[in-house]
């Protein structure tokens, strides 16, 4: 019976993990000169960075399939 008092107080008092650390990025909105810090967790800009650089690719597949109008002059 003591042995489970002292197992249940361990659990409550187990401390909680630390929160994830925050990493801040300076950007630049177009049609402004003034930076944004926006600040996220490593795992939030990896998946921010991951769908631009998806993004990206999939524009440059486009661009690359469709014909261009200057190639036409």
């Amino acid at each position: 019976m003591l042995t489970v008092l002292f197992l249940a107080a361990a659990l409550q008092t187990a401390p909680a993990p630390p929160p994830e650390k925050k990493i801040c990025r300076r950007d630049v909105a177009t049609g402004t000169i003034m930076p944004r810090r926006t600040c996220r967790t490593r795992a939030e800009w990896a998946q921010i960075d991951a769908a631009t650089a998806n993004l990206t690719d999939q524009t440059m597949r486009q661009r690359a399939t469709q014909p261009s109008s200057l190639r036409e002059y």
